[in-house]
């Protein structure tokens, strides 16, 4: 044991290091079954401030939810909306000690996909004729980077400035269950984190490559609370929450999560998951702070998709392919503006559009068709470390294809999609387990 634990020690500190690498190629898809997709189950349409549960799935995508929680997620929540009906559902804990069993309407920390919010607050700038893509960090926040003061928003946004990610850096020590815990729970500041990065290497220079970076939404909100004078917490209620009737969601800057919820769990690969409730969205910032629901983040979509957060043109930028799904530097997906896209099952050749989020302890999934009629979110607790093919996330791929699949009018005509591979760019790889804490 005394052998192991060491292995783990001098390991884990490589597998942080290489944190923000991330893989080329998709998750297998799921197999679509049957050509005919199952309908997805009908229930009455959702009304503004309503928080009554999902009418339950059917039989396949209940089986497709157990499965995410037998693969060794601690709990997992989807919802599905098919043109204005909605279905979902929960299974597992939501806590383990004491047991409480997970709920459909439980806030999660959906992480990355606090990016697609970012990018929104962002384009409204735009919008309003303030800024354009090719606005400078030096425009808005002429002393926060003097060296690379030309990076432009564009850049930023879409993972092609160059910015290294602060995000390894603050737990390349954590070699213990006590030190990452000691690592992730401080509350700090975006120009904190901002400084962590500029200790860091430049990644290639702006527009010639890319390289995903936390680093790069932090300053954007940066940039938006110099621009406005109103916090990102601000912001976010008046022009996507309240807009968009995201009514169980809030940009979090603290540890307090609301009830209900799922508690952040890591599988280190003990006898039972590690607590991350100490942890501090603080470090993760416009990067990837906002506490939600399946049901919020539907909403957040069809309100996107339909226009009422960003003009249809600016939607479509944000959706646009900047990075391609091939590209060698790139993670295996066509990225735009705080958005990328895989494949529709239902219309060969369409796509779906939204992202994906990994906080420490938690994946989300969250995708919507073009026009918003046909939604999916899906997320789970009790992230795996200690496995690499990481079979909880891969169920939960599957439960996002299979939900999707069910919206099909028909035969089921491409392949089902999944998000990407395990995103690893908003916590530690997939590795050998923390060594016990001492």
């Amino acid at each position: 044991m005394r052998r192991r634990s060491q292995c783990w020690r001098t390991t884990l500190g490589a597998a942080v290091a290489a944190a923000l690498v991330t893989s080329g190629a998709l998750v297998a898809p799921a197999t679509a079954g049957p050509a005919t997709a199952e309908p997805a189950p009908r229930g009455a349409a959702a009304t503004s401030g309503e928080a009554a549960p999902a009418p339950p799935p059917g039989p396949r995508l209940r089986q497709a939810l157990r499965r995410v929680v037998r693969a060794g997620a601690v709990a997992a929540t989807f919802e599905v909306v098919d043109r204005g009906d909605r279905s979902g559902g929960s299974a597992g804990s939501a806590r383990l000690a004491p047991r409480r069993a997970a709920s459909d309407q439980a806030r999660f920390r959906a992480a990355s996909v606090t990016k697609q919010l970012t990018a929104v607050l962002a384009l409204q700038q735009v919008q309003r004729g303030r800024w354009t893509l090719g606005t400078t960090i030096g425009d808005v926040l002429p002393g926060l980077w003097p060296a690379r003061s030309d990076v432009t928003l564009g850049e930023l946004l879409s993972h092609r400035s160059g910015v290294p990610d602060y995000l390894a850096a603050l737990v390349a020590d954590a070699t213990t269950n006590a030190r990452f815990l000691a690592a992730i729970s401080p509350r700090r500041t975006d120009r904190e984190l901002v400084g962590v990065a500029k200790q860091l290497p430049w990644l290639f220079e702006p527009g010639t490559s890319f390289g995903y970076s936390n680093t790069g939404y932090v300053i954007v909100g940066l940039m938006l609370r110099r621009a406005t004078g109103r916090s990102l917490t601000a912001l976010a209620q008046q022009r996507i929450l309240r807009p968009a009737r995201m009514t169980e969601s809030t940009w979090a800057v603290g540890r307090r999560m609301p009830a209900p919820r799922l508690r952040e769990y890591a599988d280190l690969g003990g006898r039972r998951p590690l607590d991350l409730g100490s942890f501090n969205p603080t470090m993760f910032s416009a990067a990837g702070a906002l506490l939600t629901t399946t049901r919020d983040l539907n909403r957040f979509q069809v309100a996107l998709s339909r226009g009422r957060l960003l003009a249809p043109r600016l939607v479509d930028t944000m959706r646009s392919t900047v990075t391609r799904a091939d590209d060698p530097a790139g993670i295996g997906v066509a990225y735009g503006y705080g958005s990328y896209r895989i494949p529709d099952p239902c219309r060969p050749g369409r796509w779906l559009f939204g992202h994906d989020g990994a906080s420490f302890g938690t994946h989300t999934l969250s995708f919507s068709s073009r026009d918003g009629r046909r939604r999916v979110t899906a997320a789970l607790t009790g992230r795996q470390y200690a496995d690499p093919e990481q079979p909880a996330y891969v169920a939960l791929n599957r439960l996002l294809g299979a939900a999707f699949a069910s919206t099909c009018r028909g035969p089921v005509a491409a392949p089902v999609p999944s998000a990407r591979p395990a995103p690893t760019t908003d916590g530690l790889l997939p590795g050998p387990p923390l060594a016990p804490a001492r």
